[in-house]
C-alpha cells in the first residue's frame, strides 16, 4: 500500500483474501496475544482497530481501522482506513467548521457592504486570510501524516501478519 502517495489525509485501501471471515476473526485473538506489548488491538464484531501504545503516541501517530466484509463464498474483502488519533481528527474537523463559518460570515458582510456602497475590501481580505489559513491547515495535516509514516508502515506489517496465507 502506498500510504504516502495518496492526497487524502485518511488513506483507504481494500485487500481481498481467500481466508474466511471466521478464520480472520479467530486470528484476531492470536494477533492480540502476539502484539500486546507493542499495540492496542480492539475488536467489535467485524471491525478491528490497531493503535500504538499510549506511551508511543504523538500528535501524528496513526491508527488503522479494518472491516471484514464477506463478498462471495470464495473471497473476503478487508477495508482499511488509516487515520490520526480520533481526538486530533475531531479537533481538525472542528477547526474546519470554524473556518467555513468565518468565511461565510465575511462573505455576507462583504456583500452587504457592497450593496449599501460602503467600503468592503476589509472583508474580502479577511476571506482571503481564512482561505490561506485553511490551506495552511491542510499542509500541516499533510506534514503530520508524513511524520507518522513509519508508524503507519508498522501497522501495515501487523495487518500483513494477520492476513498472510500459510
Amino acid at each position: 500500500m502506498d500510504i504516502d502517495k495518496t492526497i487524502r489525509l485518511r488513506p483507504r485501501f481494500q485487500h481481498k483474501t481467500s481466508l474466511e471471515k471466521t478464520e480472520l476473526l479467530d486470528r484476531i485473538k492470536l494477533l492480540k496475544s502476539k502484539y500486546k506489548s507493542q499495540y492496542r488491538l480492539t475488536q467489535s464484531d467485524n471491525h478491528l482497530w490497531i493503535h500504538h501504545l499510549r506511551s508511543r503516541e504523538k500528535i501524528f501517530t496513526p491508527n488503522l481501522h479494518l472491516e471484514i466484509i464477506e463478498d462471495e463464498e470464495t473471497q473476503t474483502t478487508i477495508k482499511g482506513l488509516y487515520s490520526p488519533n480520533n481526538s486530533y481528527w475531531t479537533l481538525f474537523i472542528f477547526l474546519h467548521l470554524i473556518l467555513v463559518c468565518l468565511f461565510i460570515g465575511f462573505a455576507i458582510m462583504a456583500y452587504t457592504k457592497s450593496v449599501v456602497n460602503a467600503p468592503f475590501m476589509l472583508y474580502v481580505y479577511l476571506m482571503i486570510a481564512v482561505v490561506l489559513v485553511w490551506i495552511g491547515l491542510y499542509f500541516f495535516a499533510r506534514y503530520n501524516r508524513k511524520r507518522g509514516l513509519s508508524q503507519a508502515y508498522e501497522l501495515e506489517d501487523v495487518f500483513k501478519d494477520w492476513v498472510k496465507e500459510n
